[in-house]
């Protein structure tokens, strides 16, 4: 067993050490092998490696290090924004298949460890780590609409204000003259 690490480490320290071959072809095109296939390959001395060193990274702003340890004790940041950017308020549409796309503007970003709530009509539809929302199978209608953002505890951080939407759908009550 130990012979055959001995003869595996030469090995691979002969492989590290292995000359690289040039040569040029008859068409001109130049090229380099660590094996010599031909009689007019020379040995070839590599320029040494380039080496590039990485200046340090700047230290933590004093606001960083604030947000990180709130958010290491369970502290959410505060949340300055929160608006519903679809569907526009007061507006109406038509979708037969009942689906309403919900884009949410938040400010700043969502944190770690905190949700999105949709609240449709004042029931609690869902909730997810996205803006962009699509609720399927809304029945035709007025509807209000509104958005929460929750901690991991559930509590509210913020919410948007209520809009309202009408979604027009067919009916099957619908007849055609």
């Amino acid at each position: 067993m130990r012979l055959t690490i001995a003869v595996l480490a030469l090995s691979v320290a002969a492989n590290a050490s292995a000359a690289v071959y040039k040569w040029v072809q008859p068409d001109g095109s130049v090229i380099y092998s660590d094996r010599a296939p031909v009689e007019n390959a020379a040995p070839t001395e590599l320029p040494a490696l380039q080496e590039i060193k990485m200046p340090p990274p700047p230290p933590p702003s004093t606001d960083t290090t604030a947000n990180n340890n709130q958010v290491q004790q369970g502290q959410s940041t505060e949340y300055t924004n929160l608006t519903i950017a679809e569907p526009a308020d007061n507006s109406t549409f038509r979708s037969n298949a009942g689906k309403v796309n919900v884009k949410l503007e938040l400010e700043p970003a969502l944190q770690d460890g905190d949700m999105v709530a949709i609240i449709l009509d004042g029931k609690d539809i869902g909730q997810g780590k996205s803006t962009n929302v699509a609720l399927n199978n809304v029945d035709r209608g007025s509807h209000s609409l509104q958005a929460i953002v929750k901690n991991a505890q559930g509590s509210t951080l913020i919410s948007s204000t209520p809009i309202t939407f009408t979604l027009q759908r067919t009916s099957l009550l619908q007849r055609r003259p």
